[in-house]
């Protein structure tokens, strides 16, 4: 009698020990990811209720606040929520955005970046809510074409790979085909795009320095003039950003006001990264 070794799964398939190690990872984040909800529940908003109502909520975090997903919270998931430096940095974005209201809006700048295998789906589904809308993609998507698109844009939406910088956040930076879009290049626009989208990890997140000044990408955008700025503050998985994404343009089209649209697009999930800045 022969005996023959079990056959070896292959390369690319996990094996029972691998799914298993996943699965009681997800299990202790998503507890983890519970109980911190649950204190910031009890110390911030818990205090706030009887004076939140139904309406949308204007959150003026100080410190490592600025960088909570604030959607994951129970109290507010479903409802408009935005996070401003200060409350005179959030009126004078409002005013912007009222004044840029009445203004003939042209077509957005829809923007595909490199290595990411969903970015050109991404994109493209989104163009089909904006007629007439042509994305930069593969080597088009150049650091070059994406500024001088931004500039004066009414809407820009960007879906590449995203890196904060904590020693320096004006390095922050989006992969684009030809090279990183930094921070600082966006002080060489004459006007700044209304609205921005950053469908990328990371590039939500802020550095606090003393003063509590909020630096970082999104924060660098809302400094030259940006109004409205929808970014991640953490990791975010590529299929949930597509569908997110392209679910919240349809409700910008429809009339929805940001921070109203990224709330009903991420109702349905509960972990949603996306924070709406600036204006809302």
């Amino acid at each position: 009698m022969e005996l023959h070794p079990a056959p070896r799964p292959a390369a690319d398939t996990p094996d029972i020990t691998e799914i298993n190690l996943r699965q009681a990872l997800r299990a202790v984040i998503r507890e983890s990811i519970r109980h911190q909800t649950r204190v910031l529940t009890a110390e911030i908003l818990a205090p706030l209720r009887s004076g939140l109502g139904d309406d949308g909520v204007v959150l003026v975090p100080a410190g490592a606040l600025a960088s909570i997903p604030w959607s994951v919270l129970p109290d507010l998931r479903g409802r408009p929520v935005t996070v401003c430096p200060s409350a005179s940095a959030w009126l004078a974005a409002w005013r912007r955005g009222q004044a840029a209201a009445g203004q003939r809006a042209g077509r957005p700048l829809l923007v595909a970046g490199p290595d990411l295998p969903n970015a050109a789906r991404e994109v493209t589904e989104i163009a089909k809510v904006y007629p007439g809308c042509r994305p930069l993609l593969g080597e088009a998507a150049t650091v070059s074409a994406a500024l001088h698109a931004l500039d004066g844009a009414p809407l820009a939406h960007l879906a590449a790979h995203g890196h904060h910088d904590r020693e320096n956040v004006l390095f922050s930076s989006l992969d684009l085909a030809d090279g990183p879009l930094m921070a600082y290049d966006i002080q060489q626009l004459a006007v700044a795009p209304r609205q921005v989208v950053l469908s990328a990890c990371d590039v939500g997140r802020t550095v606090v320095r003393p003063g509590e000044e909020i630096l970082g990408f999104t924060a660098a955008l809302l400094y030259v003039g940006t109004a409205t700025v929808v970014s991640s503050v953490a990791r975010v998985a590529d299929d949930d950003a597509a569908g997110m994404m392209t679910a919240y343009h349809r409700r910008l089209a429809a009339g929805a006001r940001p921070a109203v649209a990224l709330a009903e697009a991420a109702f349905r999930e509960p972990l949603s990264p996306f924070v709406c800045f600036g204006s809302g």
